[in-house]
């Protein structure tokens, strides 16, 4: 088998994986919420009545958390918010970079945005991203940390809206410098150079002539912020910053358990990562999809950025 024919053949497996299981979680509340078991209150063990956590052997697949809702519904029913929330937010990302370093071309933009774009950049270097998101998004939590009989989501909404505007802006310069140096070195060509003689503007090189390289630089591009912002969720979700806000559910008497809202597979791990000892299925069950997830993207990343190689766009 050739390598072109191999990549394609990767591309279309990893394709068909995600878009089936991202197809699976959409089909959960209208569909599977009736045939899949959501919640096991108590169950007789060994002729005896018990009570949650339940462990994998004991509710299959996956077992259940502390209150008893199964780990196997929540992780269908949270990938769509996990995958679609992360490809968004690189989906904008890369597109409002590509716009800001397409205006540098223009010497006044230039002159002002790129020394700002350089500053935040060395900043974001120095400080570590999962520290700075922590210390701009944690005092909104407790401002927005509701209990089970006062759940507000208009103010969750924009509570996930504060978040992802972060991670949206913490992303930003590097993504701009990088395509800025990819426009500057595709200027400094002998036919682009051609081109500007023959009357073609330095926009319509971006637009025409650059297109298969900034195509190939995006492509990889893509993978590779989805598969950071993807990390930055677990970090958030460590200290219990879950994506869309988080619910305080009360066990018993000075027992709390803070669970997330949106079943997002980062906060499912989070939320459960205290009880790592004592249910360790609630965290690896998460986690092992987690991963799998992150080299699911890995291969399509290969087989795309390898295909158009291939195929000499670049």
């Amino acid at each position: 088998m050739s390598e072109q024919k191999y990549k394609n053949r990767l591309l279309w497996v990893s394709c068909s994986i995600l878009l089936s299981f991202l197809l699976l979680s959409f089909l959960y509340e209208p569909v599977l919420s009736d045939l899949f078991t959501i919640r096991v209150n108590k169950t007789v063990i060994d002729g005896q009545l018990a009570y949650p956590p339940f462990s994998p052997l004991e509710v299959r697949p996956f077992g259940t958390d502390i209150l008893g809702f199964t780990v196997f519904a929540k992780v269908i029913q949270g990938f769509k918010y996990t995958f679609l929330i992360g490809l968004f937010l690189s989906v904008f990302q890369i597109l409002i970079s590509l716009f800001l370093s397409s205006l540098t071309i223009y010497r006044p933009v230039k002159v002002i945005l790129m020394p700002i774009i350089g500053y935040f950049d060395k900043l974001f270097t120095l400080i570590p991203k999962p520290f700075l998101l922590l210390l701009v998004i944690g005092p909104y939590y407790h401002a927005m940390l509701f209990s089970a009989e006062d759940v507000q989501p208009a103010v969750n909404l924009t509570y996930l809206f504060i978040q992802l505007l972060v991670l949206f802006l913490v992303g930003l310069p590097s993504l701009v410098k990088l395509y800025h140096d990819e426009i500057a070195y595709l200027l400094r060509q002998d036919f682009a150079d051609a081109s500007q003689n023959l009357g073609r503007s330095k926009f319509g090189l971006i637009r025409y002539s650059f297109r298969p390289q900034l195509l190939i630089l995006t492509s990889n591009l893509l993978m590779k912020v989805l598969i950071q912002n993807l990390s930055l969720f677990i970090y958030l979700a460590y200290f219990n910053l879950y994506l869309g806000g988080s619910l305080m559910m009360k066990i018993d008497v000075g027992i709390h358990y803070t669970v997330t809202l949106s079943n997002e597979w980062s906060g499912l791990i989070g939320q459960n990562i205290n009880r790592l000892a004592s249910t360790p299925w609630t965290v690896l069950i998460p986690l092992i999809f987690y991963s799998g997830l992150i080299l699911l993207l890995n291969a399509i990343k290969r087989a795309l950025v390898g295909g158009m190689k291939n195929q000499r766009l670049y």
